[in-house]
């Protein structure tokens, strides 16, 4: 039986180290353990199309397919390399510790990273070029160091993270860029930074994050950030509201209850039928609001939100008609 999936690896001072990984997906999803041993180390530019040919050996180490058998080089040569812009989604496993230096350089198409907290070794380099990382799963461990600030700071486009701790979180982070500026006269540089991204960034004390310190600059995004990222960020953090004080669950509420008809407009074109829900819920919307949010969806081929809203509002004129007859 051919394999779909097969990684190279050697034994290290701590557990397994990966230095090739190869198969026939766009997800790389690298294993918890090899032959029975934690995989705790990424070889540098593991997942580069960039990678140096004096780094590439393949000596001391042994290849082995997705199922857990040992196959031979020429079997595994017959997979194509999950490297550069073949490489969409990855998932780390829990007892990293160490990730090489440039191991995602250039993955230009990589959209979904999905890691755990204590993998705290980062090699320099490791996400240049990954600028269309679009969504982030992290497994947070209380109780120890965590990269999340390290990670983050190093992702400047606008991220959604899936925060996996105690609770559960949902969080978006704004893009946020620096512009060096010439003082001709001074003759220094000043630089100067674009987007609230930072200031989101900053939300941590040491390792740990901050939601109060995250919760208390909305008042920032509201003003720098387009609408829609602020809907999505209000509505991540009341649907999942980890750590959310009475106080701000208000702040949110008041931005979307102001802005309910684009807010529902935005879930059903997306075709958030739980976000649709949530918002028909929690948020009032009278007939004239329906009609907008109904008549937007059409527009944008969302069918099954327009059948929601339709077995909503259908429900709702039944009662009324009800309630007439008696």
């Amino acid at each position: 039986m051919t394999a779909d999936t097969a990684y190279f690896w050697e034994k290290g001072s701590e557990g397994v180290r990966i230095l090739d990984y190869r198969g026939m997906d766009s997800l790389a999803a690298v294993p918890e353990e090899i032959d029975g041993q934690a995989v705790t180390e990424l070889a540098p530019y593991l997942f580069s199309a960039h990678r140096p040919p004096e780094d590439a050996g393949r000596s001391g180490g042994a290849w082995q397919s997705g199922t857990g058998e040992r196959i031979t080089e020429e079997e595994a040569l017959k997979l194509p390399e999950v490297k550069g812009s073949a490489l969409k989604e990855l998932r780390l496993p829990s007892a990293l510790r160490r990730v090489g230096a440039y191991g995602l350089y250039n993955c230009e198409k990589l959209k979904k990273l999905e890691l755990y907290s204590t993998t705290l070794d980062w090699g320099p380099g490791v996400f240049t070029g990954c600028l269309g990382v679009e969504e982030m799963v992290i497994h947070i461990d209380e109780s120890q160091r965590s990269c999340f600030k390290e990670v983050l700071a190093e992702l400047r486009q606008t991220v959604a993270v899936d925060y996996d701790g105690p609770e559960r979180g949902r969080l978006i982070f704004p893009e946020f860029f620096e512009e060096a500026v010439e003082n001709t006269p001074a003759r220094i540089l000043v630089t100067n930074t674009h987007g609230c991204g930072q200031k989101y960034r900053n939300a941590f004390v040491k390792t740990r994050f901050q939601f109060q310190e995250y919760d208390s600059l909305f008042p920032h995004v509201q003003v720098q950030e387009p609408e829609k990222l602020v809907i999505s960020l209000a509505m991540g953090r009341l649907m999942y509201p980890c750590e959310l004080t009475e106080r701000y669950r208000e702040q949110y509420l008041k931005y979307l209850t102001a802005h309910r008809i684009a807010a529902a407009c935005q879930s059903a074109g997306q075709e958030d039928t739980e976000g649709l829900a949530w918002l028909m819920e929690h948020i009032s919307y009278d007939p004239r609001d329906m009609k907008a949010v109904i008549e937007t969806a059409g527009r944008s081929g969302s069918l099954a939100a327009v059948s929601y809203l339709m077995d909503k509002t259908g429900g709702q004129e039944t009662a009324k008609r009800r309630r007439f007859a008696l």
